[in-house]
């Protein structure tokens, strides 16, 4: 039998049958974690305007499409739901 191994035999919690080692980290310097929070938003690439309102129009596009999708398709199932119910009376 092939014995099965993580690419990375020293990660821990890599295997499913061991469960990874909980730490609990306490903050113990707030300006220092304050300044590191600020230093990470500097490495984050922000969309630009043009690009958040493409965004948010494709949103609002596809909740129109898929508003109306769902109006027809209830639509649908309302007739064939009371042809069925004609048909039984």
């Amino acid at each position: 039998m092939v014995e099965r191994r993580s690419p990375k035999p020293e990660a821990e919690g890599s295997s499913p049958s061991a469960p990874a080692n909980k730490k609990i980290l306490i903050m113990k310097n707030p300006i220092k974690f304050i300044q590191e929070v600020k230093q990470e938003a500097f490495k984050v690439t922000w969309p630009t305007g043009k690009e958040t309102v493409q965004g948010a129009l494709m949103v609002f596009v596809m909740a129109v499409v898929m508003s109306l999708f769902f109006l027809l398709l209830d639509q649908v199932l309302k007739f064939f739901l009371e042809l069925l119910l004609k048909v039984s009376i």
